[in-house]
């Protein structure tokens, strides 16, 4: 039987065990507080920019882990294809985005992108993050904005649920995702050292 493994424990470890030099806060800074907040365009290109950031990051780590780890077999396939669905998901956003879109940040992945082990690791932190990032935003979303984000989250869910598979844990750990205040997301990727 596979091992039980919520994803609020996973989040709670990256917390923990975040890697690298965190940016100093400039991340959460520009986060959107959506405490209180009504959906509008401006709150709207802030959300977006946030899983942007996200997305920005995930491409770019699968992007090294297939040049780096030597991946094979069912992680290299998972890495491949993910790694094509998160370049997809940086073009829409883009897209939607237009001149407001943030620009690729630099990125330091360490040493999670050495080893099939790390690789499989550091991706179960960040498809969970992920799916809870879009989570934690979706209130504040207009509901055209929240259309096209939950578009993404599902895919971003599956890929959580693959990367789960292929660990050997439970995919789909509980019936319905914890919620996390965007803040923590926020800080959890500070915290990796990931973005420079």
């Amino acid at each position: 039987m596979p091992e039980r493994t919520t994803r609020a424990a996973l989040l709670d470890r990256a917390l923990l065990t975040g890697a690298g030099v965190a940016v100093g806060g400039a991340l959460t800074a520009a986060l959107p507080d959506i405490a209180g907040s009504k959906p509008s365009p401006a709150r709207d290109a802030e959300i977006l920019n946030f899983a942007l950031l996200l997305e920005y990051v995930q491409a770019g780590f699968y992007a090294e882990a297939l040049r780096r780890a030597g991946l094979e077999g069912e992680l290299r396939e998972f890495a491949t294809i993910v790694g094509g669905h998160e370049r997809t998901h940086v073009a829409f956003l883009r897209k939607a985005l237009g001149t407001k879109a943030r620009k690729p940040p630099k990125l330091d992945f360490g040493d999670d992108t050495s080893s099939p082990k790390r690789v499989t690791d550091a991706a179960l932190k960040l498809e969970d993050l992920s799916v809870v990032g879009y989570n934690a935003q979706a209130p504040a979303l207009s509901a055209g904005a929240l259309a096209a984000a939950a578009r993404i989250v599902s895919v971003e869910a599956r890929h959580a649920a693959w990367i789960r598979a292929i660990a050997g844990i439970t995919p789909a750990p509980d019936a319905s995702e914890p919620l996390v205040p965007a803040k923590r997301v926020m800080a959890t990727l500070e915290g990796s050292g990931y973005v420079r």
